[in-house]
């Protein structure tokens, strides 16, 4: 119905202006005196369809259209994976849908933020201990540390496909023994350095090609620019 679009229109126009209620971001985000007094400002425009709307109600229909904009946003970027040409990109016929794009960075916030749940403990306990005085670890255990607690940060502000990849490869690097951790570090070091001066291609990288007169087992990481090859052999029996 017409009215019903034009009150859902204000209401999100209005929810919008709530930033504490849906941008992770803002600095009343936590505070629930902002947060209870806002929900309490779209009560009151509720009230216009259902009088005896509650913050109970308010936060029950804002779910339930978080939900309808996720599941759109979803079919969205599903087909433009897809590798499907422009026109065969999905396009939402979701009434509301464009009243609560503001939402779309939040929502991907949101998602990355709870497949990150298992891993707040780790963060919380690297912090704490970053934050107090201890006597000198070694430097192996303080460059894992300091490793994982920003790709927490990072990963706590906006996030992306890249960050998810670096917390993963943290999160490999942690079950390696000290050495290997070296070996690893300095094998990606390298490869970013060449893909930073774009001279990586295809065949940049083997791994354990060939074997070492010395160390059988011995990793070899082999590593070729466009310009020259360079060799990596790590020597750990």
């Amino acid at each position: 119905m017409p009215e019903d679009r034009e009150f859902w229109g204000e209401f999100f126009q209005l929810y919008k202006e709530q930033p504490c209620l849906w941008q992770i971001k803002s600095k009343h985000y936590l505070n629930k005196y902002k947060k209870n007094e806002a929900y309490g400002k779209l009560a009151e425009k509720l009230k216009e369809k259902y009088h005896d709307a509650t913050t109970d109600l308010v936060k029950k229909k804002i779910n339930i259209y978080r939900s309808n904009f996720r599941k759109e946003a979803k079919k969205v970027e599903d087909s433009m994976r897809s590798g499907t040409g422009a026109d065969d990109v999905y396009t939402p016929t979701w009434t509301y849908y464009e009243d609560l794009m503001f939402l779309k960075d939040q929502e991907a916030i949101r998602t990355s933020t709870s497949n990150l749940q298992a891993h707040e403990v780790d963060c919380a306990e690297i912090e704490v201990r970053s934050s107090k005085s201890r006597p000198r670890t070694t430097k192996i255990r303080n460059e894992r540390e300091e490793l994982i607690s920003l790709a927490c940060k990072r990963l706590r502000g906006h996030s992306d496909d890249l960050d998810k990849l670096a917390l993963a490869w943290a999160s490999e690097l942690r079950r390696m023994n000290p050495t290997q951790q070296i070996f690893a570090k300095k094998a990606i070091n390298d490869v970013l350095i060449e893909g930073q001066l774009g001279t990586l291609h295809r065949h940049s990288v083997s791994i354990n090609v060939g074997s070492a007169p010395a160390a059988q087992n011995a990793p070899t990481i082999v590593a070729s620019s466009s310009q020259s090859p360079v060799e990596w052999k790590t020597d750990c029996q």
